[in-house]
């Protein structure tokens, strides 16, 4: 099972770019959990998460994420805003599921 988190500052609109995601995987077979988050909880789950993907919103805190979690930065990635304006979950949960096959490689 892989285990995806949606990261933003408030919540709205990821939690239905996380609906549309479990829409696909189910759609897909694809067996994940997906769960949105904010940013201030990233250290209270960032280990447990095979990917970590940052809302267009905090695109500029990734620098400062990948310095904080260096052992993470392989599973960190940011949602293309396109995709996420679009919420597009099947475009998304593939970019997630592509992060985490990039590390067992």
């Amino acid at each position: 099972m892989y285990k995806i988190a949606l990261v933003c500052e408030h919540g709205a609109s990821t939690g239905i770019v996380v609906k549309k995601m479990k829409e696909a995987a189910k759609k897909n077979g694809i067996d994940a959990e997906i769960q949105a988050y904010s940013y201030t909880q990233l250290e209270n789950f960032i280990e447990e998460i095979d990917a970590v993907l940052l809302g267009p919103q905090l695109a500029y805190k990734k620098d400062d994420i990948l310095k904080t979690f260096p052992d993470y930065a392989h599973k960190i990635g940011v949602i293309r805003p396109m995709d996420f304006g679009m919420m597009n979950g099947e475009k998304i949960l593939k970019d997630a599921v592509s992060i985490i096959r990039q590390k067992v490689i």
